[in-house]
């Protein structure tokens, strides 16, 4: 096979003066024409494609960066870095004035919000030193009543308690007891 592939020219100890085979005419020379114009038309189709691809190849690299093209970027993106971190820098000291300026506006209204919850606490004080009197003054009336009213009327009840039902259930019983004798003196 490796035969039919590569061009075939005679080896021998004579010397020969014919061409080599691929101009033999027959039927082996056809086949190896045949081949030959395969071969051909197979490298003409692969560099037709080496070509394209090499066109393809060429335009891009019109588009690569370079070390130079690299270095100027770098170089670039340090500056704008700089000018980034600058312009932060410079932002930051304008917020921190604009907040300085707002404190010290806030500062006087928030003293004067301070002032107000203070009259306010001390509202309360009195007012809970008011509940306080009144409390006191409650919890004085109420021992007022239980020793000028409620005691007596307790002791009231608790003697007609004592009167009523137990005196009379006492002298039922003594009645009972001794009415025998009652009679016998009365007569």
């Amino acid at each position: 096979m490796e035969e039919d592939s590569v061009m075939d020219y005679p080896i021998g100890t004579a010397t020969r003066v014919f061409p080599p085979r691929i101009f033999d005419v027959g039927n082996k020379g056809d086949h190896q024409m045949e081949q030959l114009t395969k071969r051909v038309e197979q490298l003409e189709k692969t560099t037709q494609q080496i070509q394209t691809d090499v066109a393809v190849l060429t335009a891009r690299s019109e588009h690569f960066a370079t070390k130079a093209d690299i270095e100027k970027v770098r170089a670039e993106q340090g500056v704008m870095r700089v000018e980034i971190l600058g312009e932060l820098g410079a932002l930051e000291q304008r917020i921190d004035k604009k907040l300085e300026r707002m404190e010290d506006q806030l500062n006087p209204k928030f003293d004067k919000i301070d002032l107000i919850f203070e009259r306010i606490d001390q509202r309360f004080e009195r007012i809970d030193q008011r509940f306080n009197q009144l409390e006191d003054k409650i919890s004085a009336f109420n021992n007022s009543i239980t020793w000028k009213i409620m005691i007596p009327t307790g002791l009231l009840v608790l003697a007609w308690f004592v009167q009523n039902i137990v005196f009379e259930n006492v002298m039922t019983r003594f009645t009972a007891r001794f009415r025998p004798f009652m009679g016998r003196n009365s007569s």
